[in-house]
């Protein structure tokens, strides 16, 4: 057995706690965690449909992933805590609950065309595209410059097989900013149905 100094002996006996400390800690923090989300959560609806057509286009349409407010924030009607929980949902592809909560969004904020574009986007993969086409062409009426809904709605109308209304679409998503990704990913998917 090698001899080490005391100090070496020091160094190593604290970087074992506070390895230890470091491991307790972490564990600790997911399962207090956990506990908390899921039980602010009501459960997921299981006759849910979610819609085939999801892939590559969800990296760019999908809102960031953001804290999820309280329960108690809900019951407020500040329209950002409830929209983050409503993009919480859509993450999960919880679909039904983020509908039912971008819904509440837009009866307290009517021209928010975030909520517009998320809304559609969640009633089309929930296989209600007819509903999610309307939602989207009266959230680009409110704000005709806002790209990301032009997107959208190409995506959706391209995947209806309402090809030249796409295509309108994602060229006018291409015009409001062709180098930026939501412009790319318009150039890619006009491309695709050409």
């Amino acid at each position: 057995m090698p001899k080490f100094s005391v100090l070496t002996w020091l160094v190593i006996i604290v970087a074992q706690v506070t390895y230890g400390l470091l491991v307790y800690a972490i564990t600790r923090s997911y399962y207090e965690d956990t506990s908390v989300t899921t039980s602010q959560l009501p459960a997921a609806s299981p006759e849910a449909a979610i819609h085939p057509q999801v892939g590559s286009f969800d990296a760019v349409m999908q809102p960031a992933v953001k804290i999820q407010p309280s329960s108690e924030a809900l019951a407020t009607d500040d329209p950002a805590l409830i929209a983050r929980l409503a993009d919480d949902y859509f993450m999960r592809k919880e679909y039904p609950q983020a509908i039912e909560l971008y819904e509440r969004v837009l009866q307290i904020s009517p021209d928010d065309v975030e909520t517009y574009n998320d809304l559609g986007l969640s009633l089309f993969y929930i296989g209600q595209s007819q509903r999610a086409v309307e939602v989207l062409q009266s959230g680009a009426s409110k704000q005709p410059d806002f790209q990301r809904i032009q997107l959208t709605l190409g995506f959706v109308l391209a995947q209806t097989g309402s090809k030249e209304a796409a295509s309108a679409a994602f060229n006018r998503a291409i015009e409001l900013g062709p180098e930026n990704t939501v412009g790319q990913e318009a150039r890619r998917m006009l491309s695709e149905i050409e």
